[in-house]
């Protein structure tokens, strides 16, 4: 039985450097935009995401069976004419389009809200978004596994581009306090150190003026391992 001094000594709380986060930015690049597709993927998904929205804490005054019947026969349709999931992982990785399928920033994952970010001169990433009832957790507020998957993707997004990128190996996560649905919040993050295959990222959610979450994370740069896994799946 563990005793409380066997225990493993948690880590110091990360020291985040606000000023460069702040909620306020202009003059940044547009980055990771994806134009329509040709197939019309994402303006199928699009709908998907009106669906998925009304559909949450659904509150209906019409008849549903009748739009459940012909939901099925859509499914149905593209049920039959999809490939399977290992086909469409292969062909992601193959084009080098994953970030089309990312859960923040993907136009063809129907779980992305999705957010768009821009660069700012500094290497800041800045992206704003609005939440709705499908990301909540407690009453008006987003679920903190979304808030913690928000900063994933903008503190794994920030590193990208700088050209020093990695997996996660560690995310820290103060909920300052409670992230809204249903109002405008700025998502922010950015590349803060560097030590060989280690990469460390910052970044805060802000709504207005309030400070909601900040964040850190350690990232390492892949080896061998993912190297090897995207090459298989991309057929190489």
């Amino acid at each position: 039985m563990t005793t409380p001094d066997q225990a493993p000594a948690r880590r110091d709380r990360p020291r985040i450097d606000l000023g460069p986060l702040r909620a306020s930015g202009a003059g940044g690049l547009p980055i990771d935009r994806m134009d329509d597709d040709e197939a019309g993927v994402f303006a199928l998904v699009d709908q998907v995401r009106r669906i998925r929205a009304l559909t949450t804490g659904a509150v209906l005054d019409t008849d549903l069976e009748p739009l459940t019947e012909r939901l099925r026969d859509i499914a149905d349709e593209l049920e039959a004419a999809s490939a399977g999931p290992e086909r469409r992982q292969a062909v992601t990785w193959s084009t080098g389009d994953y970030i089309d399928n990312c859960p923040i920033l993907g136009r063809a994952n129907v779980l992305a809200p999705p957010v768009e970010f821009d660069r700012l001169p500094d290497g800041t990433l800045r992206g704003e978004t609005t939440l709705g009832l499908e990301y909540q957790g407690p009453p008006a507020c987003v679920h903190g596994g979304v808030v913690a998957l928000l900063f994933d993707v903008v503190l794994g997004r920030a590193n990208f581009h700088t050209g020093q990128t990695g997996m996660t190996v560690y995310l820290d996560v103060d909920y300052r306090s409670p992230t809204p649905i249903l109002e405008p919040i700025v998502v922010t993050g950015r590349q803060v150190r560097v030590d060989g295959r280690k990469v460390w990222a910052q970044g805060a959610i802000h709504a207005g003026d309030r400070l909601c979450a900040t964040a850190e994370g350690l990232f390492v740069m892949p080896g061998d391992l993912l190297v090897e896994n995207r090459r298989r799946l991309s057929g190489g």
